[in-house]
């Protein structure tokens, strides 16, 4: 069976309103590729759309349904990635009224009978899918009942029927490595029309969900346990990478340095190999900064590293339950400079108990750090969160609202959402119109012959 495959992405990245920052082809769709793996494994033909790359338009669309026996697309909850995704559903539809259609991703586990209705989709897979993925088509080509495959919403005689639920895949050492082959013709790297990361770019993920409980956060409820691939399982897939060409590889995980022993192995392996590599870690906290550790991941190719910072206030902090000082902030972010890492930060504005000086200190302990590059977010809700559930408990929030913006005028913040809005913005201006960070970065320029961070930055503060 020929099995299409469709990535809508975040085609745009809305840090306030309207201001987007277009994140274009910045890494291959990690989960598709592991799919794609498994519908190999059985014999089956894949094709991997990603909508965010070059290639993609309406005419290769239609051509490649009309060439393909199913369909699956993965959807999010975000505005933005949601009317993407409907948009791209009604094409389908138009192309082929009745080709197989299935949905997976974070949005099918919040709103499956809703993901499905809106669609037009048959069958909605909630959870990990890498090992439902090959019973789903052999259900569709009448192999077996779709009652069968567990962790599924589908439509049966007008009527939308539910299976016992997906379990979480506990081993992951035993998942095959992902098929990068399916996105080679398209060229990753690229946020805002700027090539960040050089070279053929793969992404990599050793665990899945995240041992910490932050107030905000939805991970423990979409992926409730922890688990780890072994450093070996990751080693060899990074071999396999290299051999295949691949010369940049960023690490995606929800937190990269839970296991700090394990990431030192996989660097030292790395290391003694002299593979000539330029690592990203995506996200990571900063209570994990540890010299020794930064040491070996400079010298295997860590090139950029990625904190949740969220405030500059101790009080907002430990509401957030991060569990983290402002020192450690400190301490981690210049540790990462010493060691020459590009360094950003993430930080959120507009919780329920900050006040005008909580946000103040926000914005001026974010400019006093030695960060290249930032992010502002107007604090959300998001559903399954520990902060929306109670939230909905309080009935402030309705069950049926999966992202909500906080909002004095519905009880969620101190301010409303514009002035927010307002102070997200007064962040982006004090941090990139400091003069500090124009003569940081002009050095980076200088010292290492790279003027991608501040090409990225010139375009932010165009935006601005």
């Amino acid at each position: 069976m020929k099995v299409l495959l469709i990535y809508p992405g975040s085609t745009v990245f809305e840090v306030a309103p309207d201001v987007n920052i277009s994140t274009g082809a910045f890494l291959p769709p990690l989960g598709l590729l592991y799919l794609g793996k498994m519908l190999e494994i059985q014999g089956h033909n894949v094709e991997i759309i990603d909508c965010n790359t070059e290639g993609f338009t309406d005419e290769s669309l239609q051509k490649a349904v009309h060439s393909s026996d199913a369909v699956g697309m993965t959807i999010y909850s975000g505005e933005k990635n949601l009317e993407h995704s409907l948009q791209l559903a009604k094409k389908i539809r138009q192309c082929d009224p009745d080709i197989p259609f299935l949905l997976g991703g974070p949005h099918c586990m919040i709103v499956p009978e809703q993901a499905l209705h809106d669609h037009a989709a048959d069958i909605a897979v909630c959870g990990e899918a890498e090992y439902l993925i090959n019973p789903l088509i052999d259900a569709i080509e009448g192999k077996r009942s779709l009652s069968s495959v567990p962790g599924i919403f589908y439509k049966q005689n007008g009527k939308i029927q539910k299976t016992k639920a997906n379990q979480q895949i506990q081993d992951l050492d035993a998942l095959p490595y992902p098929s990068h082959h399916l996105v080679k013709k398209n060229t990753y790297g690229y946020v805002y029309g700027t090539k960040l990361i050089p070279g053929k770019v793969a992404s990599l993920i050793g665990s899945r969900g995240c041992p910490h409980r932050c107030t905000f956060c939805q991970v423990s409820t979409f992926l409730p346990k922890y688990r780890g691939r072994s450093a070996q399982n990751i080693i060899q897939e990074i071999d396999e990478l290299v051999s295949d060409g691949y010369n940049a590889i960023a690490f995606v995980d929800e937190n990269f340095l839970v296991e700090k022993k394990k990431v030192e192995t996989v660097m030292e392996h790395i290391i003694q190999q002299r593979y000539d590599l330029t690592l990203w870690v995506m996200d990571t906290r900063v209570d994990s900064a540890d010299r020794q550790l930064y040491e070996k991941m400079r010298d295997a190719g860590v090139t950029n590293i990625f904190f949740g910072i969220e405030s500059g206030n101790q009080e907002v902090l430990n509401y957030y339950n991060k569990k983290f000082t402002l020192d450690q902030v400190r301490y981690a972010v210049q540790l990462s400079k010493k060691m020459g890492f590009l360094v950003g930060g993430n930080f959120i504005i507009g919780a329920p108990i900050e006040t005008k000086k909580h946000i103040q200190d926000t914005i001026t302990f974010a400019k006093s750090l030695p960060l290249d590059t930032v992010i502002f977010n107007h604090f959300a809700y998001p559903w399954g969160a520990p902060i929306w559930r109670q939230a909905v408990e309080q009935g402030k929030i309705n069950p049926d609202e999966f992202l909500v913006l906080s909002d004095a005028k519905r009880g969620l913040a101190q301010f409303d959402s514009k002035t927010i809005d307002d102070y997200c913005m007064r962040a982006y201006r004090n941090f990139f119109f400091n003069p500090r960070y124009w003569f940081r970065e002009l050095s980076h320029v200088i010292s290492h012959r790279d003027p991608t961070i501040l090409d990225l930055g010139l375009r932010m503060l165009h935006l601005k």
